[in-house]
This record gives C-alpha cells, structure tokens and sequence, in this order.
C-alpha cells in the first residue's frame, strides 16, 4: 500500500469516528430544501396553488353598480380565488378584529348614484394586520374592478342617467320610445368596444414537439416540473462547499500542531501529502454529494437524468472544491484567518451563483458575476442532465479550472509547507 493511499484511508477514517460536523452538513440542505418546496408547492399535485382568500363583503349601496359588483363575484374563475361572505358592517368589523378574513372590502352608499352622476366614488378595503400576501391579492383584485366600472361608467355616462332616471319610474310611466335612441347609442357603443377589443393584440399560441426522442416508439411525455429537483442542487453545492472548505482547512491545524513537521521525518514527501489530502477532499465530497442525492431521490422524487453524467459532474465539482480551497490554504497564515475569509467566499458563491436566489432572478448587471462560481456550473449542469442534455460547458469550465487550481495548490502548499 502506497504512503499515499494510507494517508488517504487515515483521513476516511478520522471523519469516520466523528461524523457529526459532515452529518450536519449533510441533513441542512436537505432540511431546506424539503421546506422551500413545501412552501412554494404545498399541493399534492405539482401545481402551485393559493389558499381561497376569505372576503367579507359590506353592502351599504343596495343599488344597481352594487348588485353588479357582487355578482362579479359568482364567475366560477373569481370563486376559486375567493370565498366571499356578505355580511352588515357590525359584524364585519367583529370577523376582522377576531382575523376570520384576509380582508373586507366595503361598498359606500350611494355609490350607484355617484356613478351615474359621474362622481367620484371610492371603495374601501380593510386588511388584515397578520396576514401578508393574501390581502394584498384582494386590495389589487378590488383596484382593477375599480378600474372597470369606473371606465363603464365613463363610457355609458348618458345611458346611466337614464337608466337611474327610470328605476325611480313606475313600470307604466316608462316610455319605450323614449327609451330607444339611448339603447341605439348603449348598441353603437358596445359595438365600437369589440371593434377595439377584438381581436386581442396578444395571443396565446401553445405547440408540442413533432419529433419523439430518439429510441422512444411514441412522442415524449414533458416531465411534471418537481420543485425539489430546482431547489436541491443549489442546495447541495453550498453545503458542500463548507464540508470540503471544513476538511481542507485540516492542513492548517496539522500545521500549527506540528503534525506535518513529524510526517516530514519520514519517507512521505510533501507533494505525497497535498495529493493525498486534495484526493481526500475530493473523496469526502463525491461520497456525501451522492448520498445527498440518494437521499433526494427517495424523498423528494426528484430524477435526477443520466446517472453516469451525474456522477461525472459531482466529480468534477468536488474536485473543483478541493482544488480551490486547497490553493487558498496555501495563501492563510493559520486556521482562524482561512475560517474568516473562507465562509465570505462561500456566501458570495452562494449569493451570486444561484444557491440563495434562482439564476433567473439574480440581476441582470449581476449575473456575470455567477460565471465564476463552481455553484452556477453546477446548478446549471444539473438542470441540463435532467433535461436529457450532456453539460458540455460545466464539464469544460470545472474541470480546465480545478486543474488550473491544483496545479498552484500543489506549488504553493509545498512553499508553505516546507517553510
């Protein structure tokens, strides 16, 4: 057995018998990113929906622009939306002090009246305090039906005068020929309307794929998007970036014990012993990494593609990790100062490849940054697998530099090492 190898086995076995700083490290993302999906995806089904929005509702009109208000409320699309309960002021305002609602939306009186006469109107919306998000939801929901009538009303400014004319008018006292020219305007203008409206400047236009996958007798099913699988992988590089961080920062206590200074009396060379502790590094990583991903599979459901791509990116980017944190213990003068800078770094990495905030929503002046994190390669080589694509520019890009990083790892150790 080669003194490289022993020292290789050694240092397995020493994580061995304390396992619980790697376990940890293990466990978190894990933790997180089961509870990050269960946030944004709390169905059992992969669509994300939201709770029914509880919505009293305060009629102190009882008029006609009220009743049509309301009955917006009956469309089947905006009843999946909300739960609306018609309830008077009183007990409205109880419900709201006791939080049963996510808001209360309160129609004034007169307001038929101050529509017809082109007056301003306002709706009130009362939130409640413990709730963000959902009230939020019916605050806009009642800004655009504000929105809506008010234009009608502005449009049909003439027909509503009338219209509010003849509701206070015995049905006999009503004349038809009176009526019509403004129903033949009301028509002329809802003409007009569709002739503006329609057809719609936007559309939507949905399209499959003609051609199957090759070797499939059938056209592709499009996978169910899996939360947990976007998630996971930023997850994961973060974490394993502390472990490897964690294990190579080793050197720099068996340096300050004088451990290295005693191997050195043997025959192990120091250019053994930084091939030995990158390999280790990468070891520890590849192995925590792929029972990361186990683990994921079980739990999670995520499929994770090709496994022998998978394996082969998890390799390189373990082997990026030792290399990088390798090279910059070669520049720390002792454990404390490579623990002060290292964790910055990793949560920059973090922050700017995609780990804390999906690719897509980091900045577009800041994305550039993400280029020069081993947690963007690695994100994106995931989500290429998974898509059944081969990750030709993580693969490149990791490996060209952690090459580049051992090279001045291993030059630079072996100055600190024998100094």
């Amino acid at each position: 057995m080669s003194r490289t190898t022993l020292i290789i086995r050694n240092d397995i076995r020493r994580r061995l018998k304390a396992p619980m700083a790697t376990i940890l490290f293990l466990v978190i993302p894990l933790a997180m990113t089961a509870l990050i999906g269960m946030i944004f995806d709390p169905g059992s089904g992969n669509e994300t929906q939201l709770p029914p929005i509880k919505l009293l509702l305060v009629d102190h009109d009882k008029g006609l622009a009220s009743k049509f208000l309301i009955g917006a409320f009956d469309q089947q699309e905006i009843k999946d939306m909300f739960q609306v309960t018609l309830v008077d002021a009183a007990a409205g305002e109880k419900l709201m002090k006791k939080g049963k609602a996510s808001a209360m939306l309160v129609i004034p009186e007169h307001f038929s009246d101050d529509l017809a006469e082109q007056k301003v109107s306002a709706l009130e919306v009362v939130k409640n305090p413990s709730e963000e998000f959902l009230p939020g939801v019916a605050e806009e929901f009642a800004r655009t039906m504000a929105v809506g009538l008010s234009a009608i009303a502005q449009i049909f400014a003439d027909e509503l005068k009338v219209i509010k004319s003849a509701s206070k008018l015995e049905l006999k006292d009503i004349s038809i020929a009176q009526m019509t020219p403004f129903l033949e305007m009301a028509k002329v203008k809802i003409i007009a309307l569709q002739s503006y409206l329609s057809p719609l400047l936007l559309q939507l236009k949905t399209s499959t794929t003609a051609k199957p996958p090759k070797g499939t007798g059938a056209a592709a099913q499009p996978k169910s998007f899996n939360i947990f699988s976007y998630i996971m992988p930023g997850m994961l590089i973060m974490f394993l970036l502390f472990i490897i961080e964690a294990f190579m920062r080793e050197i720099q206590n068996e340096r300050a014990d004088g451990k290295i200074r005693r191997m050195m009396f043997s025959p192990l060379s120091t250019r053994e012993l930084i091939m030995a502790r990158l390999f280790s590094g990468w070891l520890l990583g590849v192995l925590v990494c792929s029972l990361a991903m186990v683990v994921g599979s079980l739990l999670f459901g995520i499929d994770w593609g090709n496994s022998l791509l998978v394996f082969l990116l998890v390799a390189v980017s373990c082997f990026w990790c030792a290399a990088f944190f390798g090279m910059l213990n070669a520049f720390f003068k002792n454990k404390n100062q490579a623990g002060a800078f290292s964790s910055p770094i990793i949560l920059g990495f973090a922050a700017f490849g995609g780990s804390m905030l999906p690719l897509e929503q980091i900045p577009q002046g800041m994305r550039w940054l993400g280029q020069f994190t081993v947690n963007n390669w690695f994100i994106t080589g995931c989500r290429e697998i998974m898509d059944g694509r081969i990750p030709y520019g993580p693969f490149f890009v990791l490996t060209i530099s952690g090459l580049v990083f051992a090279g001045v790892a291993m030059v630079a150790l072996q100055r600190r090492l024998s100094a």
